[in-house]
């Protein structure tokens, strides 16, 4: 599957409710008639000042079901005019991250967790296994996520290779994490990822926590 990110902004939250009322409106049954969409969710993240960070997240079957969507310059952002009328700022650029579904390896299965990194480019998430309610999943990430956070659940990264930066909304500081550092973010916590080149991470999260941050 394919997770297809995009952020705008919008200096008022009337703006921000203008943004959601056109995708619900316009957006989402443009998508829902293109074959191989799976799914779309949009988030808000209130900072201060009244700005509204807005990201959408859509999830395709493959890189060909959202050319058919996007067109062939697949990392170009649609952005149709009555968006653009009441975002102040915007991506131009999408990002698109590769999930494998499902566990990647059994139990009683040797994980070679550096050669699975290796295999891949950024940016990339697959759940390696599950233990219990619990999954393990890497990353491989490299650039920055959205602020988002997770209502219920706690979040554990622990860094591989290269270098992860979690900025946390609660007394504004970042955290910066090299190989073999770990930190775990608590529920209910705003926060973003950054990584300044190719990161490798493994995060270990309940199950119902989705790999894209929504």
């Amino acid at each position: 599957m394919i997770a297809r990110r995009w952020r705008g902004w919008a200096d008022s939250a009337a703006n921000a409710d203008a943004y959601v009322a056109h995708f619900e409106r316009s957006v989402r049954p443009r998508l829902a008639q293109t074959g191989g969409f799976v799914d779309a969710t949009v988030e808000r993240v209130e900072h201060e000042g009244g700005r509204t960070e807005i990201v959408v997240v859509t999830r395709w079957e493959s890189l060909d079901a959202v050319r058919a969507f996007a067109g062939d310059e697949l990392e170009a952002a649609v952005v149709e005019p009555e968006a653009r009328a009441v975002l102040d700022e915007y991506d131009a650029r999408v990002r698109h991250i590769e999930l494998r579904d499902g566990d990647a390896f059994g139990h009683l299965e040797l994980i070679d967790v550096d050669a699975e990194a290796a295999a891949h480019v950024p940016w990339f998430n697959e759940t390696l296994t599950t233990v219990n309610e619990t999954v393990v999943r890497l990353g491989v990430i490299e650039g920055d996520f959205h602020w988002h956070k997770h209502d219920d659940q706690d979040e554990f990264f622990l860094v591989l290779d290269g270098e992860l930066l979690i900025d946390l909304s609660e007394g504004e500081r970042t955290v910066t994490l090299g190989p073999h550092q770990a930190f775990a973010v608590p529920r209910g916590v705003v926060h973003r990822t950054r990584a300044p080149r190719r990161t490798a991470i493994l995060m270990v999260e309940s199950a119902g926590v989705a790999p894209t941050g929504d």
